[in-house]
């Protein structure tokens, strides 16, 4: 193109970029970073959720295993040891169930003759009465003991005595429920092997509820899951058993 005074001008050479080429990259750019942000509570939640289902399995095991491993010791009695008025209390109430505090959730309690309760041992046999519930505050499965010793006289009451300060054993519990083993197939009966053997309570069933997967609405909430354990009172089955075997 010709100017004045004899001269050419070429195209102007671009500086910068304009205003639709800003808009695209960053365009890009949100869409580059989105990528990489969902690909990161992708995996960040895969990872919660795997160590949620660990932790459910653990404490199912562990709850199982010590629980229901000290249930079936309810009504165990060493009557070489034990003062006649200690074995009867055993006898007479080798397991309970009660809301004493209110809460909602039932507390599971079983006598035996034992060398500890779930917060201590002793180096000798005791009558021994643990109580396992639901901590409603913690969400902990707890247990606490009390015990008659030996050497007191055979009319001290073991509801006289003081528990000890309770133990959480498992956490991430919602809920929890205790229900008698009654030889008939219900659960109204009584756990009285003095009163009455023949039909006095067999075994105890619970129902855990647990925290478990993250639920499938995105909301960040956990659904629940529940599992179902029974443990017999292999003693008071072994003393139907005795008793039918010399009739």
């Amino acid at each position: 193109m010709q100017y004045k005074g004899g001269m050419s001008r070429g195209p102007r050479l671009q500086r910068g970029l304009t205003l639709i080429e800003l808009m695209v990259a960053a365009l890009l750019a949100i869409f580059l970073v989105g990528g990489i942000l969902l690909l990161h509570l992708s995996g960040r939640s895969t990872f919660i959720d795997a160590e949620q289902l660990s932790r459910i399995q653990e404490n199912v095991r562990f709850a199982s295993d010590y629980m229901i491993r000290d249930i079936r010791n309810a009504g165990f009695r060493d009557e070489a040891v034990l003062k006649v008025g200690h074995e009867l209390q055993i006898r007479r109430a080798y397991a309970d169930i009660d809301d004493s505090d209110g809460d909602g959730f039932d507390e599971l309690r079983i006598r035996y003759a034992g060398r500890g309760h779930c917060t201590e041992a002793f180096d000798e046999f005791r009558l021994v009465e643990n109580e396992y519930s639901l901590n409603a505050n913690t969400g902990e499965l707890t247990c606490r003991g009390r015990t008659v010793e030996r050497d007191w006289g055979g009319e001290i009451q073991i509801t006289a005595q003081t528990f000890s300060e309770p133990v959480g054993l498992v956490g991430g519990l919602t809920g929890i429920a205790f229900q008698l083993v009654c030889p008939d197939g219900g659960t109204a009966c009584d756990c009285d092997i003095e009163t009455d053997l023949e039909n006095a309570c067999i075994g105890v069933r619970v129902a855990m509820q647990f925290e478990g997967m993250r639920a499938l609405d995105n909301s960040g909430n956990f659904d629940n899951r529940s599992i179902e354990l029974a443990a017999a009172f292999r003693n008071v089955v072994l003393d139907r058993v005795n008793a039918h075997a010399f009739e």
